[in-house]
């Protein structure tokens, strides 16, 4: 949960004036990892409002771009709002699982979610169709 956590708290950093981030996750914790909360907030972004929730608590939502971070989300099954939504799957390692440094882990995750989310906003995608813009999904991870 920690990554969808951190991708929100970044997205609504970088594209609050043209997306709206949620997040969610097959099998959420309890609460948000407080690694997590102080890797957040030494890095500039805020994690107020920020909760740990199922995606089943986003039935309804019809979002336009999904974006799965799980490393094992091609072992589970996606959201059902995933359907219609141009979805990408950005695989990243859950930093608490890691061995080493746990504040390393997670800035790490961080970093990689932050240059990602950063670029993706560098291009106007209100026009692109949807191979155009799963490309560009897909673009920002190299």
């Amino acid at each position: 949960m920690s990554r969808s956590i951190m991708a929100e708290a970044i997205t609504r950093r970088y594209g609050a004036h043209i997306a709206t981030a949620k997040s969610g996750a097959s099998d959420p914790g309890d609460d948000i990892h407080p690694v997590a909360q102080r890797v957040l907030k030494n890095s500039g972004h805020s994690s107020g409002n920020l909760v740990s929730k199922s995606w089943d608590h986003l039935g309804g939502w019809s979002p336009d771009i999904v974006i799965t971070l799980c490393d094992k989300v091609l072992k589970k099954k996606c959201p059902s709002f995933v359907g219609k939504s141009v979805h990408v799957h950005w695989g990243l390692p859950d930093p608490a699982a890691k061995f080493g440094n746990m504040e390393d882990n997670f800035n790490e995750i961080l970093e990689i979610l932050d240059t990602r989310i950063s670029k993706l906003f560098e291009t106007d995608m209100s026009d692109m169709d949807k191979d155009t813009l799963r490309a560009h999904l897909k673009k920002v991870t190299q």
